[in-house]
């Protein structure tokens, strides 16, 4: 395995295990740290985003990383399944609106991703494999 991914990997195990929970309460509760949203893009952008999901099926976790652009999947365990920037993926930049993703949704095999204001993405659920779905 290459040594640059394994410890991309356990960093990002270790992140999950601390700040996703963080993260996960700071999304449910109208009145999060005033820290937490300025040290997350897509807060800052966005105070309403949603940036973590939970598939209530597999319990894995969707997380948004503080740069507002790179989405991770994580197993229940805190295992990264996958770790996708869909800027970088998609090769689309908003016309409109902060170049963050601001919310998600869980529908059926795929997360509908919002980033900007109105560009549209469908990220599949078991591989992060991304598609750019167009905007309104």
């Amino acid at each position: 395995m290459n040594p640059t991914v394994s410890y991309a990997t356990g960093v990002l195990t270790a992140f999950a295990l601390v700040v996703v929970p963080i993260a996960w309460a700071a999304t449910e509760n109208a009145n999060a740290p005033a820290a937490i949203a300025e040290s997350h893009a897509s807060l800052k952008a966005y105070p309403n985003a949603v940036i973590t999901l939970k598939d209530p099926k597999t319990e894995n976790i969707f997380y948004v990383e503080s740069n507002g652009l790179r989405l991770v999947a994580f197993k229940k365990d805190g295992m990264i399944i996958w770790s996708v920037d869909l800027l970088e993926a998609t090769k689309v930049t908003p016309k409109s609106g902060q170049p963050v993703i601001r919310h998600l949704k869980l529908s059926e095999d795929q997360l509908q991703v919002v980033f900007g204001k109105h560009d549209f993405v469908e990220v599949q659920i078991n591989s992060g494999k991304t598609k750019y779905v167009g905007s309104d």
